[in-house]
């Protein structure tokens, strides 16, 4: 690689804030996810491989799905290629739209 050569690299499209957080991640295997900090850590930590920070940030997004936010959510882990937390967050949706049965609202023949 070209940037092991390098003095200085420059990272694209990466929150300063999540990557001094996985920086401090790499040298002390802690990190605290959560609502102010799991929008921008996530896409970092896909970018840099770092799936346990990854998996940790899409547990977190799955204990927070309610009704105000699960679309949002389904649409953060379609973006980011979450797939357990995707199917999660569709089959959340699905139980709350009451079209969502075949068409039929929930209690009709």
């Amino acid at each position: 690689m070209s940037e092991s050569r390098q003095t200085h690299v420059t990272l694209h499209d990466i929150d300063p804030q999540a990557l001094e957080q996985l920086v401090q991640y790499a040298y002390t295997a802690e990190i605290v996810v959560g609502e102010g900090n799991v929008q921008t850590l996530l896409p970092a930590a896909s970018l840099l491989q770092l799936n346990g920070v990854r998996d940790a940030c899409c547990k977190f997004l799955l204990s927070q799905l309610d009704p105000s936010n699960c679309l949002g959510i389904r649409g953060f882990a379609d973006t980011h290629s979450c797939s357990d937390l995707l199917k999660s967050a569709h089959k959340y949706v699905l139980q709350l739209n009451p079209m969502g049965n075949g068409g039929r609202r929930v209690g009709q023949g």
